[in-house]
């Protein structure tokens, strides 16, 4: 399906604003409590960068994994408060929504059971895989989310190499009504040079539903600032494709 070797880039005559996709989907900016932000004053540095780039929500998704959070999500919660408070009190004009990006796991379906989901927008839910491992069953616990009522957006899917290995399983995803988030990072070689080159291919193949920046610290802003770079991503930009809007 892909062809993963193509021309390279040239660079762009302007810089991408990013107010055209207007909502970050995926980032990690509750402080201290998984591995992104660490402090809210770093937090809000990233909030004001991203404001910067043209971003007015952002939707932010701290890892749950599982046995976290059995007690709830009040932590999360009552950092998001503090979060916003202290963003306004910055003149950052921007939304903050909390999310979660849920790893696909046996604990999933407990998690449903119990109404421990915390989804988004259209009741959206971003999930992850282990990077390495193909989990076993996982096409019984992605039906039964959808069952349950949920939108399903898969993060990074670009990344995880039992998919890249077997292409095929893009398209199977796509069939069951999966949405693909790519990082936004991956079109600056940030992962590596074969990860720029499937998510280089997979916007040829019209297969890129919702961009992130998958936002940990600053690392991941400065990767995010040179794809803006790529010519690939421009034009997946302006394509009127990608759904961030809507959320």
């Amino acid at each position: 399906m892909f062809s993963f070797f193509g021309r390279k880039s040239k660079k762009l005559d302007e810089i991408i604003d990013l107010s055209v996709v207007g909502t970050d989907l995926h980032s990690h900016l509750i402080p201290g409590v998984d591995d992104g932000s660490q402090s809210f004053e770093e937090s809000i540095s990233l909030l004001k960068q991203l404001k910067e780039l043209g971003y007015k929500k952002v939707i932010t998704t701290p890892h749950i994994y599982y046995d976290s959070y059995l007690d709830g999500y009040d932590v999360l919660y009552n950092k998001l408060e503090e979060l916003r408070s202290l963003a306004k009190e910055n003149v950052i004009d921007i939304e903050i929504i909390l999310g979660g990006e849920f790893l696909l796991d046996d604990d999933i379906s407990d998690r449903v059971k119990k109404n421990q989901i915390i989804s988004f927008g259209d009741n959206y839910l971003l999930f992850e895989f282990p990077m390495q491992t193909e989990p076993m069953g996982y096409e019984e616990w992605l039906f039964d989310l959808q069952l349950a009522g949920y939108n399903l957006i898969m993060a990074h899917p670009e990344r995880y190499s039992f998919l890249n290995k077997d292409i095929k399983k893009y398209s199977a995803l796509k069939d069951r009504g999966i949405l693909f988030q790519i990082n936004i990072a991956s079109f600056s070689g940030y992962y590596g040079e074969r990860i720029q080159k499937i998510a280089e291919s997979m916007a040829a193949e019209n297969m890129i539903d919702l961009i992130g920046s998958d936002c940990h610290g600053q690392r991941h802003i400065e990767a995010l600032k040179k794809s803006l770079d790529n010519p690939v991503f421009k034009k997946l930009i302006n394509s009127g494709r990608l759904l961030n809007h809507k959320l």
